[in-house]
């Protein structure tokens, strides 16, 4: 009986064992069956994939292609792709590296999970982990915190979460979309561009695997910084990529054979207009921002750029910046801002903002006012030694050259770039203060100073300006004298605001292009060689710290500005070396797929026949024909006819006083085309030119001889003689100077046939 009770009891004690067992064993089903399918829907997804993170603006160019994506709030450039982007090389390659089960798998991959605990066993720490793809996108898509168990399991259950509610191809995109490449990049698009400076699609094996490998470790990884390290990673998993059967050995093979980076990837990786996105970066732009740009031509322009600074790199020559325009929207197709956004004189400076002195850029607009007031190409102006007051006292400008043309037209004068003729102009058609108004109305908006501040210098350019905006105001000139804001971002058309007269733009226009007008100056330069006709005007600034180019078709206006950031001296490089050669090269470009025209005549602009020592019609005479021309003119600026009395008994046309020294110079060989005219004729009160009455004159040590020998000029025909009681005068026939000495001194000139005499006071001292 005690047998069989303790039997029984026995029995019963297995069968308690067992059923314990069952409802342990259920209850750990059913916790798991829970914890597997019922938990992850009470945990929230991700705050990433319900509130994605803001990010940058992508710029694109006119045709909608990518030219950069800005940085987001967060810092970091995003990209965002589809699956179906993503190429299959980069997938397999991202598959084999962190989850080679990843459809086979429902968020946690339990193989992987043994098989990493017991590396991490054997290890004594943890050397290998076993994250899915989906427990990865679950910690990308949540705000940074520290790991612990609680981290982990929000993680799993969130995986899961993702699993039941998205597909596959979901949760690949997602994944792919916040993966952190290191060096700022989030996601394959934005690396790819940024470590090999093309889309993703046109990526390698190996580079695929070098990519695929970094998300691991980025920065420990970072190719940049440590390229042993990105390579070692690369190579495995490459040759996972053979283990698992995804590409045949020789393929691989080769891959493992490239290096990290090929040639060319860091000019690559430049972005392709650096100045116009850190401008809208600046302005905090988001979204898209389709820009005016033609990337094609951006590219080019920098690379002429590029080669045109080696070239003058025995020079001094830093920098340099170009900007191109569509003339009929005002739409610039490119702006490089600097040669090198990495070069260490200022190269994230935008050189086409920056205000620097135009030297004779600012010309065209002096002589187009003139149009405007009477003037047209034939009128002669004299371009001879002239000396202005301003209100920094006398100014004695000189031509670049430093010779003199005499009698000679405004085509050549403008052609020609003299500096004496320019000045003349602006002093006797408008004025400084005139022009600094069209200026403004040319969108030229940031001269500092009122028009006495720079004086008839501005017709030579002591005012600063900006590339952008003077070409802004060529490009106006192309236009036939209406006035376009120039715009980097495509968006609604804004109406044209007349500012000159059609017939000014065109005859400016008309001489810019004139090859042979600037032959007598420039020669036969590379810059003429261009297939089509245009229109161009160089400027250097003083002591060569800038020189500039800028010039149209029809269609398309180009601006270039060489020289230093920090307006150091060039060497010896003027327009003509410096500017010119890239404008010529952007030109080409802009062109590449136009048919090139000009601006043409306005209605009512006629060809006359002048006499070009006079600037008259050349009717009713008998004219030599060597001297006779045609020119442009309009109604409003046509010119006298010829008379008998502008010429002597001998056909030579008369010369006022004003070329009086000229004329008597070594210089001049123009004595049987040309002849003074006759005192008797002149109804001028004599005049000492040099030094004017009331001056006041500082020896300057610097100078060859202290600067104490002065030229002394008058309005008087030959035969004047020079005197001063205090100081010595030196005279040679008709060229007179003296010496001068600290102190207050009388000059007088004295003509004694025609029993004519003047006086000048003036004031010496020393610096």
């Amino acid at each position: 009986m005690m047998r069989r009770r303790s039997m029984n009891r026995a029995v019963f004690k297995k069968l308690l064992q067992r059923k314990t067992l069952l409802w342990t064993a259920g209850g750990l089903a059913a916790a798991w069956l829970l914890a597997w399918y019922a938990v992850p829907w009470l945990v929230p997804l991700p705050e990433g994939l319900l509130h994605p993170e803001e990010r940058g603006a992508v710029v694109l160019d006119r045709d909608g292609g990518r030219i950069a994506t800005l940085p987001g709030p967060d810092y970091y450039h995003t990209e965002p792709v589809r699956l179906r982007e993503v190429p299959d090389m980069l997938l397999k390659a991202t598959l084999a590296a962190e989850d080679k089960r990843f459809f086979s798998h429902g968020g946690a991959d339990f193989l992987a999970l043994a098989r990493a605990a017991a590396a991490n066993a054997a290890g004594g720490e943890v050397v290998s982990g076993a994250s899915t793809i989906t427990q990865q996108l679950a910690k990308n898509a949540n705000p940074p915190a520290r790991r612990n168990l609680w981290t982990k399991a929000r993680e799993f259950f969130q995986a899961r979460r993702m699993e039941m509610s998205m597909s596959k191809e979901e949760i690949l995109e997602s994944y792919f979309n916040l993966l952190d490449y290191g060096n700022l990049r989030r996601g394959p698009a934005a690396a790819a561009r940024f470590y090999f400076g093309r889309e993703m699609s046109r990526l390698s094996l190996a580079e695929c695997a070098l990519l695929a490998g970094l998300p691991q470790g980025p920065s420990f990884l970072n190719p940049l910084r440590h390229p042993e390290r990105a390579l070692e990673r690369r190579n495995r998993v490459l040759r996972r990529l053979e283990e698992e059967g995804m590409f045949p050995a020789d393929m691989v093979n080769r891959a493992l054979q490239e290096p990290l980076f090929s040639a060319g990837t860091e000019e690559g990786r430049q972005p392709a207009a650096p100045h116009v996105t850190a401008a809208l970066m600046h302005a905090g732009r988001t979204g898209e921002v389709r820009t005016t740009l033609d990337a094609s031509l951006q590219r080019g322009a920098l690379e002429i750029v590029r080669r045109e600074l080696e070239r003058l790199k025995g020079h001094h020559v830093t920098q340099a910046a170009v900007i191109v325009v569509e003339n009929a929207t005002g739409n610039i197709l490119c702006l490089v801002g600097s040669a090198d956004r990495k070069h260490p004189a200022g190269g994230l400076m935008d050189g086409t903002s920056l205000p620097r002195s135009p030297g004779s850029a600012l010309k065209p607009f002096v002589y187009a006012q003139a149009f405007v007031l009477g003037a047209y190409p034939g009128t002669v102006l004299p371009d001879v030694p002239t000396t202005y007051r301003s209100a920094h006292g006398l100014e004695a400008p000189q031509n670049y050259n430093r010779a003199y043309m005499g009698p000679v037209s405004v085509r050549q004068a403008l052609a020609c770039s003299q500096n004496i003729p320019a000045m003349r102009v602006l002093d006797t058609f408008g004025g400084p203060s005139r022009l600094l108004k069209l200026l403004e109305n040319l969108g030229i908006r940031g001269i500092q100073g009122d028009a006495a501040h720079y004086g008839l210098g501005l017709a030579i350019g002591n005012a600063e300006v900006t590339l952008r905006d003077l070409t802004g105001a060529y490009a106006c000139l192309a236009r036939g004298g209406s006035f376009l804001p120039l715009k980097l971002e495509q968006g609604a058309s804004v109406p044209e605001r007349p500012v000159l007269p059609a017939e000014a733009c065109f005859m400016a226009a008309d001489i810019l292009a004139d090859r042979e007008a600037r032959m007598a100056a420039f020669h036969d330069r590379e810059l003429m060689n261009l297939p089509f006709r245009y229109a161009c005007k160089t400027g250097t600034s003083s002591d060569f710290r800038d020189n500039w180019c800028v010039g149209f078709t029809r269609e398309i206006t180009v601006g270039v500005w060489v020289g230093n950031f920090d307006a150091s001296p060039m060497k010896q490089v003027g327009g003509m070396d410096g500017a010119a050669p890239i404008f010529a090269g952007v030109m080409r470009l802009a062109h590449r797929n136009l048919a090139p025209s000009f601006p043409g005549p306005p209605p009512g602009m006629v060809r006359i026949r002048i006499d070009s020592r006079t600037g008259k019609r050349a009717e009713g005479l008998d004219l030599p024909q060597a001297h006779v021309r045609e020119e442009w003119a309009s109604p409003e600026t046509m010119p006298q006819p010829a008379s008998p009395a502008d010429y002597d008994a001998a056909g030579r046309a008369y010369l006022d006083s004003r070329y009086t020294e000229w004329f008597t110079s070594p210089s001049c060989t123009v004595g049987n085309t040309f002849c003074l005219l006759p005192r008797a004729w002149s109804g001028e009160a004599p005049r000492i030119l040099v030094p004017a009455d009331g001056s006041r004159l500082a020896l300057d040590p610097e100078l060859p001889g202290g600067g104490r020998r002065l030229k002394l000029r008058s309005n008087l025909p030959a035969g004047a003689v020079w005197s001063s009681p205090t100081l010595t005068v030196v005279q040679y026939g008709e060229e007179a100077s003296v010496l001068l000495e600290p102190g207050a001194h009388v000059i007088t000139v004295r003509h004694p046939e025609l029993n004519l005499e003047q006086r000048s006071s003036i004031t010496v001292r020393e610096l």
